[in-house]
């Protein structure tokens, strides 16, 4: 069990006019783009759990990513007992809304929605059994 002395967190919520799959393709990529890793990701609930990388400042980060009907929420807490987070979970928020607004602009509809089908390709491909 971690101890701290006070909440090392940061929350924020995001508004977009995509749908949920729609996010989903834009947070992966806001994601990869952070060089953060994907722990976990339940696609029918849009939740998606990363991690980031260990540095000097942190030794780091959960981010909990949940879409919901045009409402990204978006938290960043520290994993390990530290005393303080060096301002690093409001940047994580921060840099994470940045970059979802950017690769949103850069992104057509029908590239997402291609997205969405590989995706979901691969989804189905990787829980089939033979």
């Amino acid at each position: 069990m971690a101890f701290r002395f006070f909440s090392s967190k940061n929350i924020d919520d995001l508004t977009t006019e995509l749908s949920n799959k729609q996010s989903v393709i834009i947070v992966l990529e806001t994601i990869e783009k952070l060089k953060w890793y994907v722990d976990s990701f339940h696609y029918e609930k849009s939740i998606i759990i990363a991690f980031t990388r260990f540095s000097w400042r942190s030794w780091r980060e959960e981010i909990i990513i949940t879409i919901n009907n045009g409402t990204i929420n978006i938290e960043s807490k520290c994993v390990e007992s530290q005393l303080t987070d060096f301002g690093k979970n409001k940047k994580n928020v921060s840099q994470f809304i940045s970059t979802f607004n950017t690769i949103k602009e850069k992104l057509s509809i029908s590239d997402i929605e291609h997205k969405i089908t590989e995706l979901e390709n691969n989804l189905k491909s990787a829980i089939e059994i033979d």
